[in-house]
């Protein structure tokens, strides 16, 4: 019997089509029939729930990244949210509801390795002490590992942005998916990427029930869309149904079920020569341009902080100043302007502005009521609104940009060192550009700066000059007035002047902030494309202006520019992303058999340990029982097969410059009657869990799945010869029939018993999920009822074992003794 290490009972009913473990860390995403993920720890806490915006979409998939750092959501709208496992915030939203109308059926999640010599000398050298995930995860996560240096790796790998000023959080404003809000969520987003993990690349494979796949590198940057019928004819209409990888190979597998009358199954092989062509580049190209569409959303966020202190500023101020002019209209025919400014000269007070002084702005109080205190108001508002745009642009902005100019100055130091669109896809003279624009912004932010302190210097000296009128206005009392004509002195009147001409009404930072350039002027400014620099062009017209605001409103503003460099980096990905999809094909297809399989599973594995590019992938079929819908019968159409038992292939592909080819195919049985399987999933590298009901009990069977020496426990499996392809150049398989492992033998059944349920149907497994990580491996099982689901320690077992055969040998050596 397996140890409990969690029960948990979840409201509403789960899903079972959509569970899924975190594969390094003790968290199981459950899907529930209102269309809500919920991630619960082995305890039953829930840690976070992840929902649409949408109230109409549906959960379609789930799937955890590799490294357990972020969970991928399907809905059925097409948009993909990848949330972080930490903080629960949502990190990315991919839309793809612009490239198919056609559902989410498939998520696939893998990592390569850029250098897969290095990777496979690591794993050899710490045999035993570090295992393959144990390798990528000290990698993804920074961790210090004993591994040895590789001082041209380093030196090539060395990246500055550790000791750059780190960006401060942004206000989120309400918004619940803001992920530039809290310090740990900006940790997660812009960290850089470890010497160790620069060789290795994220692949997230999104399938769609058109027969179409999209390829992202590292979360949000995407190659582009394939269809399955560049493989074969066959596959004209075809869903794709799971993946699987390994990190030692270039090629990817994907289970594909042809939409048909009889349908049948296909393993189709991905060829991802990207990975092999660019080489460790790779990782560096995606992780950087992922960084640099941060740092454009984070960029933008900061202007739309900044335009809301600003009109923040000025609101209040032009709500008094709309007042009193009303009354200056009527009274004295001038504005607050001319009234002000004839105040600060003369001295003479409209009696309009008196009383607006006194009653509105001053600590008067009329009439009973509390006094309006508009002046401290309006000096805490205007306060307040200047030193938050300074802190923004020197705290956000321009550390932001500083970021983002090492990020591009990173690529174009590739782009000079290979040719044009062959291998990365980088255009030196595109990537010049964009630092041709940032340093417009970061020049442009310098000059919001001294804006900004000049303005609000004239602003405290107009506080200080109103607050004396204030005093003075408010008081018949010569005494008084006498008093303070003697603070006289401290009063800025140049300053308070410039105030009242300049920033009061027509404030300079709003010649920053244009959301608009006319066209008659755009033609002037964007001049990059034909060999003149921007920043020079806005340079010379900064400092050369006369007429400031007639010069300044020919140029773009703050947010104007941001939306130029973000079109001119949408350039550079797409130049990138074509320059991959030459790099992806798809391989042979391997037949499965026809019908629709209740449950399925796969694996790959590199067993040769001399024969480097051959790769075995191990296909687990579950069998349909009458009245068994299953898990994919829903995405195919609910079509039925007849009885049999579990089959288990297993396919040889040899990689020979990133191209697979087919090699070996062999197949082996499983006959569980009188059970039935409810479900099976590769525990690791050597064991295959089974889930099997019958009428009476439920139980769990732990079977060796490796080709190996044949034992009454261990599959046999029998080679089949490769016919020549067909007409669709789909490879066939010879009819053979294979040595079935009967499960009706109760002497087997009880050597591979692992654990055995409750009686009754209350606790008949519905779906299992399994994490096999070294020493921590463990499995969920939700319960048919759908409500409750069981965690199970899968090493206790092991351990039990252990302590008992100690236990005998100190027998022995007793007796013996």
């Amino acid at each position: 019997m397996l140890n409990t290490l969690g029960e948990k009972a979840v409201h509403p009913t789960i899903n079972p089509n959509h569970v899924a473990y975190c594969p390094t860390m003790d968290l199981i995403a459950l899907a529930t029939i209102d269309e809500k993920v919920q991630v619960f720890r082995l305890n039953g806490q829930k840690v976070f729930v992840v929902t649409s915006i949408d109230p109409l979409a549906k959960i379609n998939h789930i799937r955890w990244k590799p490294n357990g750092l972020l969970l991928a959501v399907a809905f059925s709208n097409n948009f993909v949210y990848l949330t972080n496992a930490h903080t629960g915030k949502l990190m990315h939203q991919i839309d793809f509801s612009a490239h198919t109308n056609s559902q989410i059926c498939c998520l696939g999640w893998g990592v390569n390795s850029g250098d897969v010599f290095t990777l496979r000398t690591q794993t050899e050298n710490f045999r035993g002490k570090l295992s393959l995930d144990d390798l990528l995860n000290q990698r993804n996560n920074g961790d210090k590992s004993p591994l040895a240096s590789d001082l041209p790796r380093d030196l090539a790998f060395l990246d500055i942005e550790q000791v750059l000023p780190r960006l401060s959080p942004l206000s989120s404003r309400g918004k619940e998916d803001d992920i530039f809000d809290s310090r740990a969520s900006l940790d997660i987003v812009f960290q850089s990427i470890a010497i160790d993990s620069s060789e290795s690349v994220d692949v997230l494979i999104v399938g769609f029930e058109d027969g179409t796949i999209h390829l992202n590198l590292y979360d949000f940057f995407q190659i582009g869309g394939f269809n399955l019928q560049q493989a074969s004819t066959r596959l004209r209409l075809s869903k794709p149904l799971s993946h699987c990888s390994h990190p030692y190979s270039t090629t990817h597998s994907l289970i594909v079920s042809s939409s048909s009358r009889e349908p049948l199954l296909f393993v189709v092989p991905l060829d991802l020569r990207l990975v092999s062509k660019a080489g460790r580049y790779l990782s560096v190209l995606a992780s950087k341009s992922t960084q640099m569409h941060n740092i454009l959303r984070y960029l933008h966020l900061v202007s739309k902080e900044v335009c809301h202190e600003l009109q923040s500023t000025q609101e209040l101020p032009r709500k008094f100043i709309r007042n009193v002019e009303i009354v200056l209209k009527e009274k004295s025919d001038c504005t607050w302007i001319q009234a002000a400014y004839h105040l600060v000269v003369t001295g003479d007070c409209f009696p309009g502005v008196k009383d607006w002084l006194a009653d509105e702005l001053g600590e008067r109080v009329v009439r009973n009521r509390p006094p309006p205190l508009g002046h401290k108001r309006w000096e805490k508002v205007a306060s307040h609104g200047y030193e938050s745009i300074r802190r923004l642009v020197h705290e956000n902005l321009l550390p932001a940009l500083e970021r983002f100019s090492v990020l591009v100055s990173r690529l174009r130091g590739l782009s000079k060192f290979q040719e044009p669109n062959t291998r990365l896809g980088l255009s030196t003279c595109e990537l010049e550009n964009i630092l041709d624009t940032t340093n417009c912004l970061q020049l442009l932010a310098h000059h919001i700066l001294i804006a900004a302190g000049s303005e609000f210097r004239q602003f405290l000296a107009f506080s200080a000059w109103l607050r004396k009128e204030i005093e003075i206005q408010s008081t018949d009392n010569s005494s008084s007035m006498d008093e303070s004509n003697e603070k006289e002195p401290e009063i800025d009147y140049a300053s308070t002047l410039g105030y009242i001409q300049g920033g009061m009404m027509n404030s300079r930072l709003n010649k920053y902030f244009m959301t608009e350039v006319p066209a008659d002027k755009k033609s002037q400014w964007n001049l990059a494309a034909k060999g003149r620099s921007l920043y020079d062009l806005y340079k010379d017209e900064l400092q050369d202006r006369r007429d400031e605001v007639s010069a300044e409103k020919n140029l773009p503003g703050l947010d104007t520019l941001i939306a130029h460099l973000d079109s001119q980096c949408v350039s550079v990905f797409a130049g990138i992303a074509e320059t991959q999809r030459r790099n992806v094909r798809f391989g042979s297809l391997v037949s499965l058999g026809q019908g629709i399989p209740a449950c399925m599973d796969m694996r790959m594995l590199a067993e040769h340990a001399k024969e480097t590019n051959v790769f075995v992938l191990y296909v687990a079929l579950g069998p349909r029982y009458e009245q068994d819908h299953g898990r994919f019968s829903s995405v195919l159409g609910g079509a039925a097969i007849d009885k049999k038992p579990v089959q288990i292939t297993r396919i040889e592909f040899k990689i020979e410059n990133g191209i697979s080819s087919t090699q070996k195919v062999e197949y082996a049985n499983i006959r569980a009657h009188p059970g039935k399987v409810k479900d099976l999933r590769f525990v690791d590298d050597e064991k295959l869990m089974l889930a099997i009901s019958q009428k009476t009990s439920s139980y769990l069977l732990s079977i060796s799945y490796r080709k190996q020496a044949f034992s009454s426990e261990s599959l046999f499996y029998q080679k089949t010869a490769l016919e020549k392809e067909d007409e669709a150049g789909v490879q066939v398989r010879a009819a053979a029939a294979a040595l079935d492992l009967d499960l009706s033998d109760e002497k087997l059944l009880n050597q591979l018993l692992r654990h055995t349920f409750p009686e009754g149907p209350a606790w008949t497994p519905e779906r299992i999920e399994i994490n096999g990580r070294k020493s921590r491996r463990s499995i969920c099982v939700v319960a048919k009822d759908m409500v409750t689901y069981r965690v199970l320690d899968l090493d206790s077992l092991h351990e039990s074992r252990d302590e008992a055969e100690e236990e005998t040998n100190i027998g022995r050596s007793e007796m013996m003794s």
